[in-house]
């Protein structure tokens, strides 16, 4: 019993030998986010695409937004949207549509001489279904889709290089 119990001990303490308290350790501890560039037709999106990466990567305690270690570079790609309908005899005249943004990113460290990713895609979708004004309703999804942008953006940030 007492051989069993060192040999747990043994295991418990090597096993947690490499544990890291917040998680892995980054490739940078700051983090510039460059101005957004947008070469959509949709206006508007590149300051909403910054703030919402702003806020993702500072919810993450190991990372400062700041001039510094990385510099994380974006661009709103694509942009599409899409009507669809369920039932045969409306084809022409849509109620519900996919909304698409596509947002390619460059995180480099060391002033550029070290690549984490080189324009990596990230994407999001969403459906809107019209009830009132379809203008505002589509802008309202804005906000939605880039913040599951950023926190993809984030978490490709974040991960142990």
């Amino acid at each position: 019993m007492k051989r069993l119990f060192a040999l747990f001990a043994a295991a418990m303490l090597t096993g947690c030998s490499a544990y890291h308290l917040g998680g892995p350790k980054l490739a940078f501890r700051t983090i510039d986010v460059a101005p957004v560039r947008n070469s959509t037709s949709r206006t508007g999106t590149h300051a909403v695409l910054h703030e919402k990466l702003l806020e993702a990567l500072s919810a993450d305690p190991r990372v400062k937004i700041g001039p510094g270690d990385a510099l994380l570079e974006a661009e709103v790609t694509r942009y599409q949207r899409e009507g669809f309908t369920t039932k045969t005899g409306d084809a022409y005249t849509f109620t519900s549509y996919r909304v698409t943004f596509e947002v390619r990113c460059t995180l480099t460290t060391e002033g550029g001489k070290h690549v984490l990713f080189k324009d990596r895609v990230f994407r999001s979708t969403a459906t809107l279904q019209i009830s009132g004004d379809p203008a505002a309703e589509e802008l309202s999804l804005g906000p939605t889709l880039f913040g599951d942008i950023a926190s993809q953006v984030r978490e490709a940030a974040t991960t142990a290089w």
